[in-house]
Formats: structure tokens, sequence, C-alpha cells
């Protein structure tokens, strides 16, 4: 569904990303790790469109994305980022359906699907008639999920979907997403800087560093066989509070 193959991305001497062939597990979640600036996020946006790679290609279902399919692709493809990206001035009814209507959804299949993600995201039906800074962070969040989700994409991209969240809304949204994700069996991508997080909702797991692939696997793989010590440092600087807590009474 979803391939790199020799993906670049070059602004000016800086290179974002070094050439990266990687493809993505069709129905499985794939979390892209890795510190502020290792080309996680550029790595995203080159697969929605959003910047072009400065060589190679992004192959979504075996085809090259180029400038005259990229409209066609885009509609196959969820995007949403780390502030959920609604317009202020829109209410939350309209942001979600923004793209069906669009492409001239009926107004009954529009109704349909909305009552649909509004049951899947647990999103309070009151917040439809009301404005993004009129309710909670979290309520963002799930209504910038269904925007997402609203076509009904083969594939979904996650950029920082809750690093702007309290713990505790947090926590729960991550519960919500992977039975979301259980239930749709889309193809996913999750940019996350946080290997707990990472962990939790991804099936396959891709370290970056400096713009390029440090080690890929599960999980178990990237803690218990580190591929070289930055895997480790990076494991290692992401200590719960229960296991600092434990490391003091010792």
């Amino acid at each position: 569904m979803l391939e790199l193959r020799s993906v670049t991305k070059r602004y000016g001497d800086l290179i974002a990303l070094h050439a990266t062939d990687f493809s993505f597990q069709p129905g499985k979640t794939t979390a892209l790790l890795g510190p502020s600036g290792c080309g996680k996020s550029t790595l995203l946006r080159m697969i929605v469109g959003l910047v072009p790679p400065s060589a190679g290609s992004v192959y979504f279902d075996g085809e090259p994305i180029t400038r005259d399919n990229l409209r066609q692709v885009r509609r196959r493809i969820g995007y949403m980022i780390q502030d959920g990206g609604l317009f202020p001035h829109l209410s939350i009814r309209d942001n979600v359906t923004l793209l069906a209507r669009h492409v001239r959804w009926e107004r009954q299949r529009i109704d349909d699907r909305l009552e649909q993600l509004t049951a899947l995201t647990h999103l309070p039906a009151s917040s439809l008639e009301r404005f993004p800074a009129q309710i909670s962070g979290g309520q963002r969040q799930r209504a910038s999920l269904m925007r997402a989700l609203f076509l009904d994409p083969q594939v979904l991209l996650l950029d920082e979907p809750m690093g702007a969240l309290d713990p505790l809304i947090r926590f729960d949204l991550q519960r919500e997403l992977r039975d979301i994700f259980r239930t749709l069996r889309k193809t996913v991508v999750l940019v996350t800087h946080d290997i707990s997080e990472a962990g939790y909702l991804a099936d396959a797991h891709v370290l970056l560093r400096e713009g390029r692939i440090v080690q890929q696997g599960s999980l178990a793989d990237l803690v218990q066989h580190p591929a070289d010590s930055f895997v480790r440092e990076f494991i290692n600087a992401q200590r719960s509070p229960l296991e600092s807590l434990q490391e003091q009474e010792r």
C-alpha cells in the first residue's frame, strides 16, 4: 500500500532525509520514532504530498505519487497533525465534514458517516455545534481524527497527535486510538518521540536519527537488541516515573 524508494529530502546543503527505502505493512500501525529534527515529520509530509522528495519516489498502492495523481491520492489518505489543525471559524460539524462537502457527498451520506464517527471516537454529539475554542483539547483531537477518517481513507497518517495533551487525557485517547486501529485495520503511520506510546499503539517501530533509519522492528527488538549506543541511549532516556522512583529507593 505504501512504499518509499530511495526517498531523499534536501533543503539546500541540509539533508533532512537521506536516501530511504521502506515498505509499510498494510493494515498495521508503524511508529516513526526519534528525537526532534531526525526527519520523521518530514517523511510523513512527503507521504501526504505536502513537500516533494528531492530524489526518489513515494509509492501508493503500487503507483508513484506524482503531481498528476496527488489530488486523488490525498483523498485516500487521512492526515492528522499535532494541534489538530481545526479551522477556528468553523463549527466542529463543519470542520469534520469539510472534505466530504468539498467532494460533494450527499447530505444523508454525510449525516450517516458523522453519526458513525461520533460513536467510534466517543465525541459528545453536543460538541458538533460548538467551535474549536469552546471544547476541550481531547475533544479537539477526536474531532481532528474524525475529519481524517471521514472519507474512509486506506492510509492514516498521525503526526504527534497527542503531544500537546495532558497525561490523563493522553492516556484515555491512546486507549481509544488503539481500539480504533484494531477495529478499522487501516495502514497507520504514527510519528512520535514517546517510545511507550509507540509500544502501546504500534505493530512495527522505526527509529530515525539525523535523517537515517537506525533500527526497525518490534519494540522488544529495540529494547533487547539495540543496534548501537544511540538506540540504547534513546530508550534509556525515556524512563517512567515509577522506574525513576525505584532507582532512587535502591
